[in-house]
């Protein structure tokens, strides 16, 4: 009797789960996704057998996190946001505290402090608070409008700031400068008047210089500051903007040979594992995997994967356009937005257009973090494709 309750229950959950998959706006998502982690998975086992069966068990773990995700209601998980954007502020502070004591699970790794440690594997909270960050400022801008004054936008941009300027001090320059993007593209479609984002840009451009000379001990005003960027991620931004052969052969070497790799592969690539140039490229499978994409399947393979976020980011913009309930409408925007400043940035930095920042490529790159994230996002576009409630009221985000 309890075996065939079982079965009974099991084939009405699969019998549900279809009904969710076969929406049309599903679909793009669902294909752009798998394809761009099918690409990601035979282009780490070429560069690492041991870090493509990795990713190959990331991928199962990713795979059931955003079928959980898509299978309660996104209004209902919008109830924890709050509690999941506190915990992820916490965990990072962790990891802080952790480069100053010793503390389980926390160790440096280039003389970064992001991630926790496990047995077996890693976790890095920064790529949590993303996710967590783009439904807390959902969720608070929701039934909100007085983020159309000036001072209105001061809580939205507190809520960006706090956990940027902690992801800096790990640091992790890549993924803090991910917030800016995101919450601008929140606010705009929210409704927040241009003149006073257009103001608040500026005003972000002019505190670059405390950013860049933060804790600098030959510039009195800035001396007693706490340090914001690294040594490293200093030398990283001019070597961008250096041809000096010593500083391409030392700080500029990864982002020289991924170009090389990149452009090795010509038209229609070397085929799949026949990567020389990309052997030669640090951490390959990593920040510059679109390098060995390149060398291996070519220009054509490279427009393959532009391809795919395409697709994955139309289907997004166009769940957003059609839900009403401003939460999801939101959401689904924060969600595209982060998903494309992360890849926009990560293929400036293979080309040699940004300085080596340590953002990886969504759905692709080697890391169960980033993996996992990434595919939880994806859920969280389905759920909202799927759960579009009747709202009886004028459209989200409309003013006089």
């Amino acid at each position: 009797m309890i075996a065939m309750r079982s079965a009974t229950l099991s084939s009405s959950f699969a019998s549900r789960l279809w009904q969710q998959l076969a929406i049309a706006t599903n679909w793009p998502v669902i294909v752009a996704v798998s394809v761009l982690s099918a690409i990601g998975v035979l282009t780490i086992w070429v560069d690492s057998p041991d870090e493509g069966s990795k990713q190959l068990l990331f991928l199962a773990v990713a795979l059931a996190a955003m079928a959980a995700v898509q299978a309660i209601n996104y209004q209902a998980l919008g109830r924890y946001a709050w509690a999941l954007y506190i915990t992820s502020i916490l965990l990072i502070c962790y990891t802080l505290l952790g480069a100053h004591v010793h503390l389980p699970g926390v160790r440096s790794i280039n003389n970064v402090y992001c991630w926790i440690s496990f047995p077996g594997f890693s976790f890095e909270p920064s790529e949590l608070m993303k996710v967590s960050f783009v439904m807390v400022l959902a969720q608070y801008l929701r039934y909100r409008n007085n983020y159309r004054t000036l001072v209105g936008l001061l809580p939205p941009f507190a809520l960006a700031l706090f956990p940027m300027v902690l992801i800096l001090r790990q640091p992790s320059l890549g993924v803090a400068t991910l917030f800016a993007p995101t919450l601008l593209a929140m606010l705009f479609v929210a409704g927040a008047k241009i003149r006073h984002l257009l103001a608040v840009i500026a005003m972000g451009i002019a505190l670059v210089p405390v950013f860049w000379f933060a804790h600098q001990p030959n510039i009195p005003i800035f001396r007693d500051l706490p340090q914001l960027m690294s040594d490293y991620q200093r030398a990283n931004v001019r070597a961008r903007f250096s041809d000096d052969p010593k500083t391409l052969r030392d700080s500029n070497f990864q982002q020289q040979q991924a170009l090389i790799a990149a452009g090795s592969g010509g038209l229609s690539g070397k085929g799949w594992g026949n990567i020389p140039e990309g052997r030669y490229v640090p951490d390959a499978h990593n920040d510059m995997i679109f390098a060995i994409i390149g060398e291996q399947f070519g220009f054509v393979g490279s427009l393959v994967v532009l391809a795919g976020y395409i697709v994955l980011f139309a289907a997004g913009v166009e769940i957003a356009a059609a839900t009403r309930e401003p939460f999801g409408r939101l959401m689904a925007v924060g969600i595209v937005s982060f998903l494309a400043s992360q890849a926009f940035l990560n293929l400036m930095v293979v080309l040699r257009l940004f300085p080596v920042t340590g953002v990886t490529l969504p759905f692709i790159s080697s890391g169960g973090s980033s993996l996992i994230a990434s595919f939880i996002a994806a859920g969280l576009l389905l759920n909202i494709g799927q759960n579009r409630p009747l709202v009886i009221a004028r459209d989200s985000f409309e003013f006089d």
